[in-house]
């Protein structure tokens, strides 16, 4: 949806109806990518054995996802790919990609900025935008596409040759008898 909204915006000119949806949906996109890289990550940190302290049940790993923060999802990941028989350079999210991350952990934090125009509760309630910031905003949407291609074609491309590898890996050694 923000890849055909965007590509819209960019065809006929400026919406203003468009950026706050188009955010939205590449933010919401960034977050469930998150949420199933850290699965997969746990999956196989557990397939090779992990026992550490931290529970990556799939019944804790539903607690420990029910969160929209962009940056708490990010440092889960870093831990779960830090378990894992990669090499170093690959058991963290790349710099690149941390910062655009970082940036929309900053714009929303909590995954009501681009939903609603006011959150919280009672005297609590405020605009989600109460400052209007002028960004170039072609560029940050080609950041935001460019992120959220990566985190869903790059790391779980990634992740998913590294479950394979170790499914393969299981079975020749229970064939060979291991």
């Amino acid at each position: 949806m923000a890849e055909t909204a965007a590509r819209h915006w960019v065809a006929h000119g400026p919406d203003d109806l468009l950026p706050l949806p188009i955010l939205y949906n590449y933010r919401h996109s960034i977050e469930l990518s998150l949420k199933w890289l850290i699965r997969k990550a746990a999956q196989c940190a557990l397939r090779e054995g992990y026992t550490g302290e931290e529970d990556l049940s799939p019944d804790q790993l539903d607690k420990r996802l029910r969160t929209h923060n962009i940056r708490r999802l990010a440092d889960c990941l870093n831990r779960y790919l830090a378990l894992l028989d990669l090499p170093k350079v690959e058991q963290r999210i790349d710099p690149e990609s941390w910062s655009q991350l970082s940036w929309l952990d900053s714009e929303d934090a909590t995954g009501e900025t681009y939903r609603y125009a006011v959150v919280g509760h009672g005297a609590d309630r405020a605009p989600a935008r109460p400052v209007q910031q002028n960004v170039n905003f072609y560029e940050q949407v080609n950041e935001l596409h460019k992120l959220a291609h990566l985190l869903w074609g790059g790391y779980s491309s990634h992740l998913g040759e590294y479950e394979n590898w170790q499914i393969e890996y299981m079975e020749a050694m229970d064939t060979a008898g291991y």
